[in-house]
């Protein structure tokens, strides 16, 4: 893969997030950043002026998920991201910008606001509330 612009945040061989940044480039078409194997593929395509994609629907599957993920598209605003592994210990940080996007594929994250922010959020539903979707913790030491 020849992208600039694509940060890879891992706690040893697990990959914590993906982070494509608003200016990301590429020599190449297209670029699947994501194993083929994850649970939500991430790809970042680059057409010419022209260019087509052709009408399509995709076919229905029934698929099982055993691990949600999450992208984040930052629209407006800067956030400091945050990264745990699994034994919720802080791998990483890094700032986000308008126009940056995070897939967070594994372990744990947070985010401090930084300026007024405004975020869309996309992950594998249903949603079943913020009681059984998601555990809250404090950091382990580093």
């Amino acid at each position: 893969m020849s992208m600039q612009g694509v940060e890879f945040f891992r706690a040893g061989d697990q990959v914590l997030a993906i982070l494509v940044r608003h200016n990301a480039a590429s020599a190449e078409k297209y670029n699947f950043l994501t194993a083929p194997t994850e649970p939500l593929q991430l790809g970042m395509n680059f057409y010419k002026a022209g260019e087509v994609v052709k009408n399509h629907s995709h076919h229905p599957r029934d698929i099982h998920v055993q691990r949600v993920q999450e992208m984040i598209v930052l629209s407006a605003g800067r956030a400091r991201l945050s990264l745990f592994d699994d034994a919720r210990v802080k791998v990483a940080e890094t700032i986000l910008e308008a126009g940056d996007i995070v897939l967070l594929t594994s372990g744990g994250h947070g985010f401090d606001m930084l300026e007024d922010t405004k975020i869309v959020e996309v992950k594998q539903g249903p949603y079943d509330g913020k009681v059984k979707d998601k555990t809250h913790f404090e950091a382990g030491p580093a």
